[in-house]
Protein backbone atom coordinates (compact mmCIF):
# COMPACT_ATOMS: atom_id res chain seq x y z
CA UNK A 1 0.00 0.00 0.00
CA UNK A 2 1.27 3.54 -0.64
CA UNK A 3 0.05 6.25 -2.30
CA UNK A 4 -2.89 4.89 -4.22
CA UNK A 5 -4.37 3.29 -0.98
CA UNK A 6 -4.46 6.85 1.16
CA UNK A 7 -6.44 8.25 3.65
CA UNK A 8 -4.76 11.39 3.12
CA UNK A 9 -7.68 14.58 2.01
CA UNK A 10 -7.07 15.71 -1.59
CA UNK A 11 -7.12 19.39 -0.40
CA UNK A 12 -8.88 21.83 -3.51
CA UNK A 13 -5.92 23.47 -5.35
CA UNK A 14 -8.19 26.51 -5.61
CA UNK A 15 -10.92 28.08 -3.82
CA UNK A 16 -14.22 26.32 -3.56
CA UNK A 17 -17.31 27.75 -4.28
CA UNK A 18 -19.56 28.88 -1.59
CA UNK A 19 -22.01 26.69 0.01
CA UNK A 20 -25.07 29.43 -0.24
CA UNK A 21 -27.29 26.88 1.06
CA UNK A 22 -26.61 27.23 4.96
CA UNK A 23 -28.56 29.06 7.29
CA UNK A 24 -25.63 30.21 9.46
CA UNK A 25 -21.77 30.05 8.80
CA UNK A 26 -18.40 29.85 10.47
CA UNK A 27 -15.55 31.31 9.24
CA UNK A 28 -12.10 30.14 10.55
CA UNK A 29 -8.75 30.89 8.39
CA UNK A 30 -5.12 30.72 9.32
CA UNK A 31 -2.65 32.76 8.14
CA UNK A 32 -1.56 35.44 6.18
CA UNK A 33 -2.58 33.65 2.85
CA UNK A 34 -6.13 32.91 3.91
CA UNK A 35 -6.59 36.26 5.11
CA UNK A 36 -8.04 37.24 1.64
CA UNK A 37 -10.13 34.74 0.87
CA UNK A 38 -11.48 34.88 4.33
CA UNK A 39 -12.41 38.49 3.45
CA UNK A 40 -14.22 37.26 0.15
CA UNK A 41 -16.02 34.46 2.36
CA UNK A 42 -17.53 37.38 4.48
CA UNK A 43 -18.22 39.61 1.96
CA UNK A 44 -20.28 36.86 -0.47
CA UNK A 45 -22.25 35.77 3.30
CA UNK A 46 -22.94 39.54 3.85
CA UNK A 47 -25.18 39.58 0.70
CA UNK A 48 -27.06 36.48 2.53
CA UNK A 49 -27.57 38.44 5.34
CA UNK A 50 -27.05 35.12 7.71
CA UNK A 51 -25.51 34.80 11.06
CA UNK A 52 -21.61 34.85 10.47
CA UNK A 53 -19.09 33.77 13.03
CA UNK A 54 -15.78 34.90 11.63
CA UNK A 55 -12.32 33.59 13.55
CA UNK A 56 -8.59 34.73 11.93
CA UNK A 57 -5.45 34.08 13.24
CA UNK A 58 -1.57 32.16 12.86
CA UNK A 59 -2.50 28.86 14.30
CA UNK A 60 -5.31 26.63 15.35
CA UNK A 61 -3.89 26.68 19.04
CA UNK A 62 -5.89 25.92 22.22
CA UNK A 63 -7.91 29.11 22.29
CA UNK A 64 -9.11 29.37 19.13
CA UNK A 65 -10.44 25.79 19.34
CA UNK A 66 -12.05 26.35 21.73
CA UNK A 67 -14.20 28.60 20.07
CA UNK A 68 -14.99 26.69 17.07
CA UNK A 69 -16.47 23.83 20.02
CA UNK A 70 -18.34 26.16 21.32
CA UNK A 71 -19.45 26.97 17.99
CA UNK A 72 -20.14 23.46 16.93
CA UNK A 73 -22.50 22.96 20.69
CA UNK A 74 -25.00 26.12 19.73
CA UNK A 75 -24.65 24.90 16.10
CA UNK A 76 -28.32 23.95 14.69
CA UNK A 77 -29.35 22.76 10.80
CA UNK A 78 -27.93 24.28 8.14
CA UNK A 79 -24.97 25.15 10.09
CA UNK A 80 -21.30 25.84 7.86
CA UNK A 81 -18.14 25.74 8.33
CA UNK A 82 -15.52 26.92 6.38
CA UNK A 83 -12.11 26.82 6.82
CA UNK A 84 -9.17 28.02 4.93
CA UNK A 85 -5.27 28.00 5.71
CA UNK A 86 -1.90 26.05 6.32
CA UNK A 87 -3.00 21.91 5.82
CA UNK A 88 -1.67 21.67 9.60
CA UNK A 89 -3.96 24.11 10.86
CA UNK A 90 -6.90 23.23 8.36
CA UNK A 91 -6.82 19.64 9.71
CA UNK A 92 -6.62 20.14 13.33
CA UNK A 93 -9.82 22.84 13.24
CA UNK A 94 -11.08 20.18 10.70
CA UNK A 95 -10.29 16.98 13.29
CA UNK A 96 -12.05 19.21 15.80
CA UNK A 97 -15.04 19.48 14.15
CA UNK A 98 -15.56 15.81 12.73
CA UNK A 99 -14.98 15.33 17.05
CA UNK A 100 -17.37 17.69 17.89
CA UNK A 101 -20.41 15.88 15.16
CA UNK A 102 -20.09 18.15 11.85
CA UNK A 103 -20.61 16.50 8.86
CA UNK A 104 -18.02 16.35 5.65
CA UNK A 105 -21.09 18.28 3.71
CA UNK A 106 -21.24 21.09 5.86
CA UNK A 107 -17.22 21.82 5.62
CA UNK A 108 -15.88 23.95 3.37
CA UNK A 109 -11.35 23.71 2.55
CA UNK A 110 -9.25 25.59 1.38
CA UNK A 111 -5.74 24.41 2.06
CA UNK A 112 -2.84 27.19 1.28
CA UNK A 113 0.61 25.55 2.08
CA UNK A 114 0.88 21.93 1.66
CA UNK A 115 4.11 21.62 2.37
CA UNK A 116 4.34 21.95 6.55
CA UNK A 117 2.53 18.80 8.32
CA UNK A 118 1.83 17.47 11.45
CA UNK A 119 3.29 14.26 12.37
CA UNK A 120 2.37 11.84 15.14
CA UNK A 121 4.59 10.00 16.58
CA UNK A 122 3.40 5.96 16.71
CA UNK A 123 6.18 5.56 19.56
CA UNK A 124 5.93 8.63 21.97
CA UNK A 125 3.18 9.75 20.75
CA UNK A 126 4.56 13.60 20.31
CA UNK A 127 2.95 15.53 17.51
CA UNK A 128 5.47 17.29 15.55
CA UNK A 129 5.25 20.30 12.90
CA UNK A 130 7.53 20.16 9.99
CA UNK A 131 8.01 21.12 6.50
CA UNK A 132 8.13 17.19 5.13
CA UNK A 133 7.10 15.24 1.93
CA UNK A 134 4.80 12.40 2.34
CA UNK A 135 7.47 9.45 2.30
CA UNK A 136 9.85 11.19 3.62
CA UNK A 137 11.33 11.39 6.66
CA UNK A 138 11.11 14.11 9.69
CA UNK A 139 13.05 13.76 13.09
CA UNK A 140 10.56 13.52 15.75
CA UNK A 141 10.28 16.38 18.64
CA UNK A 142 10.10 14.23 21.81
CA UNK A 143 11.83 10.75 21.19
CA UNK A 144 14.20 12.43 18.36
CA UNK A 145 13.42 9.13 16.39
CA UNK A 146 13.74 9.55 12.75
CA UNK A 147 10.02 9.17 11.37
CA UNK A 148 9.13 7.82 7.91
CA UNK A 149 5.55 10.26 7.37
CA UNK A 150 3.17 7.36 5.96
CA UNK A 151 0.03 7.97 3.42
CA UNK A 152 -1.63 8.22 6.32
CA UNK A 153 -3.83 10.87 7.74
CA UNK A 154 -5.68 10.60 11.76
CA UNK A 155 -8.64 12.33 11.74
CA UNK A 156 -8.23 11.84 15.80
CA UNK A 157 -4.58 13.19 16.49
CA UNK A 158 -4.88 15.18 13.17
CA UNK A 159 -1.68 14.56 11.79
CA UNK A 160 0.40 12.45 9.30
CA UNK A 161 1.52 9.17 10.72
CA UNK A 162 5.29 8.74 11.51
CA UNK A 163 7.03 5.98 12.44
CA UNK A 164 10.63 4.63 13.00
CA UNK A 165 12.49 4.50 9.60
CA UNK A 166 14.22 1.28 10.18
CA UNK A 167 12.16 -0.27 13.18
CA UNK A 168 12.49 -3.26 11.40
CA UNK A 169 16.23 -3.64 12.15
CA UNK A 170 16.57 -4.59 15.04
CA UNK A 171 20.33 -4.82 16.38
Amino acid sequence: MGASHTSVPRWPTVAPELDRTGRSYAVLTFGSAASVLASAWRSALETLERPVWSRHGEQADADCLTGLREQIATATVGWRLLLAGPQSEVLAAYSEAVRGGVLDAEITVMVTDSAHRRVWCAHCETKTTAEVALGAEAACAGCGRSLFVYHHVSRLHAAHLGFMTDAEEVP
